[in-house]
């Protein structure tokens, strides 16, 4: 299958941000990512609505996007947009044209919205620590930790338009959207270059107010800093840390004469910072500092993921959750397809059946012992279906005829690879370990798939022991790994029998491929259990009694 490959835009006030993504086995690691400095905050906040010709630089960025995800092949994407489009009376002319000439729909998202996709981002990145990557970034499960001992008080992200406040209350977190963006301010109050120390003063106390803390916080807290600006502060005043970068708010203030003093010049000199970051770098400086202080803030760490990060977070969540859909669906048209062969060629399939529960639940219970992948569980259940199809022409060798009647019959959604798979399972579910063995290793199969073969043969082997009367007796298995072994505990309908040692004769295949002994208890049904009914997810009998 074609790798799925997802794309999320975050168009905010100061840069319009754009990443790409593609779903692997356990992650989603990114491939692409790029920044456009659109300021869509230019004028939505004074005048209340977007000039023309940034409604241009942002059409002509989306185009570029749309080209970026035609070429990876994107085939799910969001995009969204922040403060400064929600504050521009002519969104809808952007919203328009970005829909018609880019093939782009923009989704204008609230505060709170744009609050928890930050909160989502930072707690993905903060859950886990997988070490660094050599290959793609990682996005989704490799991220890092916090220092042992400390918890995040806070999520701060400061954007152009707004900044979001994710404060936290034992396990809960309280969102609030305030507009303290940077480009708002720069434009509100005209602070395009070096900042006074009375214009200083009005930054502090429009955002100190705004925040309108109740109470006065404990001091010595820590909290993630997200957005452009938190990672160029980081940059200037943060520790060498590769994984996870911070600053104190001590080093913050003490900076805070330079960075707000400077010229635009001088902050892109001094800093290394583009024009349109230095322009309100000495803003954003004014607003953490404020923040951190009012929320009794020591340092912040900057985790480097944003609005889009979480995007592609939840598209990932989407993709995966269809996937198993379409899986689900695909396996059960397969089977569906494996019972019409098996009708079409006048097969009575019981004992097949009931071998496919029995291989079915192994092949679920030891799924973290055996390692092969799930979606070849259903090859081994069309397997356990079709593995004495072959009787119908002969009881007499009728693996062999059952492997040759499954590598040429028609059964729609079995591709060449699954269809040799299918049939060397048919093969090999009788005779001896060694010689089941040498069968799979002269495949062509490549290695990876034949080393697959074996342990779903294995099971396969097993499963048609436990009924080799025909005779369904076995009605649960429960296996468990014990130490060095697996046990089998089967409940059967008669009780156990002095001919019990048989239901594993088949075994030796599976103990090899795990190098694990095979052992079973075997006893009666539970006295007023239904196994139908318990295995559906529904009430015991003696439960429906009670009632």
């Amino acid at each position: 299958m074609p790798p799925t490959r997802l794309g999320a835009i975050d168009a905010g006030s100061n840069a319009i941000r754009v990443v790409i993504g593609e779903l692997v086995p356990g992650d989603l690691v990114r491939i692409e990512a790029e920044r456009v400095p659109v300021r869509l905050g230019h004028g939505a906040f004074t005048r209340g609505e977007l000039d023309s010709e940034t409604i241009d630089h942002a059409v002509a960025a989306f185009v570029h996007f749309r080209e970026r995800f035609d070429a990876h092949g994107v085939t799910l994407y969001r995009a969204v947009a922040t403060s400064a489009v929600r504050a521009a009376s002519n969104r809808d002319v952007l919203l328009h044209r970005l829909y018609h000439e880019a093939g782009i729909e923009l989704e204008v998202i609230d505060g709170d919205e744009e609050a928890r996709l930050v909160r989502k981002a930072v707690i993905a990145r903060l859950g886990s620590y997988a070490g660094g990557s050599s290959g793609p970034s990682p996005i989704a499960t490799v991220g890092t930790s916090l220092p042992p001992g400390l918890s995040l008080r806070a999520i701060l992200d400061l954007g152009g338009g707004s900044l979001e406040v994710n404060l936290r209350s034992g396990s809960a977190w309280r969102a609030h959207s305030l507009p303290v963006g940077t480009v708002r301010l720069l434009e509100t109050f005209g602070l395009n270059g070096p900042i006074n120390d009375a214009e200083a003063g009005m930054v502090r106390r429009y955002t100190a107010t705004l925040m309108q803390i109740p109470h006065s916080p404990p001091p010595g807290g820590v909290a993630a800093a997200t957005g452009g600006n938190a990672e160029a502060l980081v940059k200037i005043l943060g520790d060498s840390h590769p994984q996870l970068p911070s600053f104190e708010l001590g080093a913050l203030e003490k900076a805070l004469p330079a960075i707000v003093g400077a010229s635009v010049e001088e902050r892109m000199d001094r800093y290394g910072v583009k024009r349109d970051r230095a322009e309100v770098l000495g803003i954003a400086a004014l607003v953490f500092a404020t923040a951190a202080r009012q929320l009794g803030l020591t340092r912040l760490y900057s985790p480097g993921v944003g609005v889009r990060e979480a995007v592609l977070l939840e598209l990932a969540e989407t993709a995966r959750e269809e996937a198993q859909r379409a899986e689900g669906a695909h396996d059960k048209a397969l089977l569906t397809a494996a019972r019409s062969f098996a009708n079409r060629v006048d097969h009575d399939t019981t004992h097949g059946e009931h071998v496919r529960q029995l291989a079915r639940a192994l092949f679920h219970q030891l799924r973290d012992v055996h390692g092969v992948p799930d979606d070849r569980g259903v090859l081994l259940e069309v397997a356990a279906l079709l593995h004495d199809v072959g009787e119908v022409v002969n009881p007499r060798g009728h693996h062999k005829h059952s492997e040759y009647m499954i590598r040429w019959a028609r059964i729609p959604g079995l591709d060449d690879t699954s269809r040799e798979m299918v049939a060397l399972m048919a093969r090999t579910h009788r005779k001896d370990a060694a010689r089941a063995k040498q069968l799979i290793a002269e495949s062509p199969l490549p290695k990876e798939l034949r080393a697959q073969v074996r342990k779903l043969s294995a099971f396969l082997r097993l499963a048609d022991s436990l009924d080799s009367n025909h005779r369904s007796r076995v009605e649960q298995v429960v296996a468990t790994r014990m130490g060095d072994a697996i046990v089998l505990d089967l409940v059967v309908r008669d009780g156990p029998s002095r001919d019990d040692a048989q239901l594993l004769r088949k075994a030796d295949l599976l103990s090899e491929e795990l190098g694990l002994q095979v052992k079973m208890t075997v006893g009666r049904p539970m006295p007023g259990v239904d196994l139908a009914a318990a295995a559906s997810g529904g009430m015991t009998a003696a439960r429906q009694r009670e009632r």
